[in-house]
């Protein structure tokens, strides 16, 4: 077995993703890269079995999970608390669920006086569901079983390494705000947008269809507009009107983990996924906020094999966090 070589499956509402990768002492290199389209959760079978059929047997595989039974959360507690009893009393308070019927895990930082929890619960039946159709298959060797904000997380300390960051997170399917100071997760806001509810806002407002928003947001974005032609304007003014829903978290978030927690200060906030195709995005963020702004790309930071398709890159939903994901160490 090729213990460098391990291999990611993320798993999310309506697509796969996988990536090989394989560890170069301090370096990474991706072997192949894949994404499978899908509408019920049953077809999930047909697209592992379709992935064995591409990998060497017992390849170490790591899955990244993203479903909507699975909850995340955040806990402070004093010094002196017994974190363990302590998370699971509180999700039981909070979720009104019954511990025997979820895998639960933590992980657990401590800032100051305060030490802080990341939770993570997957009903166990979700469990199940999802290890049986690798199960069938001997081409994997399970080594790892996580959420998507786990996986993210370790893809972003990799690359970009430690600080106090917020990271604006915005998916074709989903969008999170979360704070980081360095390995420990500070706070998690599930948003109800996306980039495909962004796109379809800026094709209302704009009275343009939904390709040439997505294109509009690509080319021209938040870049404001040089000329006084009504049409860029009126456009300009759609998607900075759609896009600060987004800026009401981000503010939100900087509040509850500055003034109300008091966990220190944001260094620097980081756009993550399908927010950074928006023109000018990093500049009208760090504008806004008076925060350095960058832009998370993985794929700039990592090498590829000769045989990638690159095409393959436009269409997969969660790069960041099946790189992260494969990024897990084995122990």
């Amino acid at each position: 077995m090729d213990l460098n070589l391990r291999c990611a499956i993320v798993i999310g509402a309506s697509q796969v993703n996988m990536c090989l990768l394989r560890k170069k002492r301090k370096k990474y290199s991706i072997e192949s890269i894949a994404f499978y389209d899908y509408n019920d959760e049953k077809e999930i079978g047909d697209i592992v079995y379709s992935i064995s059929e591409h990998l060497p047997k017992g390849i170490l595989t790591n899955i990244s999970l993203r479903h909507q039974s699975v909850i995340e959360h955040v806990y402070f507690y004093k010094s002196n608390t017994d974190i363990r009893s302590s998370v699971f009393k509180d999700l039981k308070r909070d979720y009104e669920i019954e511990l025997k019927n979820y895998i639960i895990d933590f992980e657990e930082g401590e800032i100051g006086d305060r030490k802080i929890a990341y939770v993570a619960a997957i009903p166990k039946n979700v469990f199940d569901f999802f290890c049986d159709f690798f199960s069938e298959s001997n081409k994997f060797r399970l080594y790892g079983f996580e959420t998507h904000s786990v996986s993210l997380k370790r893809s972003i300390r990799e690359f970009l390494g430690g600080g106090y960051m917020l990271n604006c997170i915005i998916f074709k399917d989903y969008s999170i705000i979360s704070a980081l100071k360095d390995d420990i997760v500070l706070a998690m806001r599930k948003l109800r947008y996306s980039w495909n509810e962004l796109v379809r806002s800026l094709s209302s407002s704009g009275g343009i269809s939904l390709d040439k928003a997505e294109e509009f947001l690509k080319k021209k974005g938040l870049k404001e507009p040089e000329n006084e032609e009504e049409y860029d304007k009126l456009i300009y003014g759609s998607v900075s009107d759609a896009f600060d829903q987004f800026a009401i978290e981000i503010q939100r978030t900087i509040d509850y983990i500055t003034t109300v927690q008091k966990m220190g200060k944001v260094e620097k906030i980081i756009t993550i996924g399908e927010v950074n195709k928006i023109n000018k995005i990093d500049n009208y963020i760090s504008k806004l906020f008076s925060l350095e702004t960058i832009k998370f790309q993985p794929q700039k930071l990592v090498e590829f094999g000769e045989d990638i398709d690159f095409s393959a890159l436009e269409n997969m939903n969660y790069l960041e966090i099946c790189i992260g994901a494969a990024l897990r160490e084995v122990k």
